[in-house]
């Protein structure tokens, strides 16, 4: 499933792609978001009825999002029979860009972390596209607590 979703779902969209979901956003303007999603088969993600309808019209599929909560987003997208599969990094994307990430040595990133990070973690991640790095810090520890909620819904 690949998805595009509007300006008004950034946290949805950054959890689906550390979910593994190529998911699309920062798009403003509704036409470029059918046009997309048209042609790439995305199923639009929106809090926009009016987009909801346009879109249904035009034979995109979508789905339109009720809440303003991630739990409760979460709740919606379940309903409708998505499943949430291993959290990063396994399968993950990333959470900036939409990129594949994939593990990278400790020896590759030497100038490309704080030197406390270097000297204190030995496992780390890159995106493939934007270059960003991750380790499994205290984003990433809370990270897996909010994972553990949106699982428990």
């Amino acid at each position: 499933m690949k998805f595009i979703a509007d300006m008004m779902l950034g946290r949805l969209a950054r959890w689906l792609r550390l979910y593994g979901y190529d998911t699309l956003y920062g798009i403003e303007d509704d036409n470029e978001i059918l046009r997309i999603a048209l042609e790439e088969g995305r199923i639009i993600l929106t809090r926009d009825s009016g987009l909801a309808r346009v879109a249904k019209r035009l034979g995109a599929e979508v789905i339109l999002i009720h809440s303003n909560s991630l739990e409760e987003q979460v709740k919606e997208l379940k309903e409708h029979g998505l499943e949430f599969k291993d959290l990063f990094p396994t399968n993950a994307r990333c959470p900036k860009c939409n990129g594949l990430i994939r593990p990278i040595r400790k020896g590759e990133i030497r100038d490309k972390v704080p030197s406390s990070v270097y000297a204190n973690y030995d496992e780390f991640y890159i995106c493939e596209s934007c270059g960003q790095i991750y380790w499994p810090g205290r984003q990433w520890r809370e990270m897996l607590k909010i994972d553990e909620r949106l699982r428990r819904i």
